[in-house]
């Protein structure tokens, strides 16, 4: 069968802060698939004055998403 990764065991890092993640407080880029706490990346829109989202790692605009 071979070895196999589940995804429920890995443990996510902010790309913000390198703080490990939970799942009712991530957000998603879906273009490139990074991950953050919410908290950051509202800090980080904030800090920058945008009123819109902006991945801080592709920089494409209206790519963070909350999945449930």
């Amino acid at each position: 069968m071979g070895n196999s990764n589940s995804i429920h065991n890995q443990v996510e890092e902010c790309i913000i802060c390198w703080e490990n993640i939970e799942k009712i407080d991530k957000v998603t880029c879906i273009q490139c698939n990074i991950s953050l706490h919410v908290y950051c990346e509202e800090t980080d829109r904030n800090i920058n004055t945008r009123q819109y989202c902006k991945c801080p790692h592709c920089q494409q605009i209206g790519t963070l998403c909350i999945k449930k």
